[in-house]
């Protein structure tokens, strides 16, 4: 129960974080976390596109910093080609910073 408690609670601080990240080229349609595997799954409705691109970040850690909290992300595969090649360029090993509210409601339950 716990678990999914805390895997409800890190989803939705990461999906509201990731919605303001692509808010100009489309929304996350779902996204979930395994947090004892450390990977998240998501699906995203770009703009343009008829059906949804799929997405897993293979790899993820909530990392403190100045006293604000990020999330770094890695492994990054999708169901488009040319995602992956950018994912593999330009976001494997970046962080992007939490919303307060969210982080601090995930560092009480990871």
């Amino acid at each position: 129960m716990l678990k999914k408690i805390k895997n409800i609670a890190l989803s939705k601080g990461i999906y509201l974080v990731s919605n303001s990240l692509i808010k100009e080229y489309g929304r996350v349609l779902k996204l979930n976390v395994d947090s004892d595997k450390k990977y998240i799954k998501l699906e995203i409705m770009l703009e343009g596109e008829i059906e949804p691109t799929s997405i897993k970040i293979g790899k993820y850690n909530v990392i403190e910093e100045s006293g604000k909290k990020f999330i770094e992300i890695d492994d990054i595969t999708t169901s488009r080609a040319w995602l992956n090649t950018i994912s593999s360029k330009f976001l494997n090993g970046k962080r992007f910073e939490l919303n307060q509210q969210y982080a601090d409601l995930i560092e009480k339950i990871i």
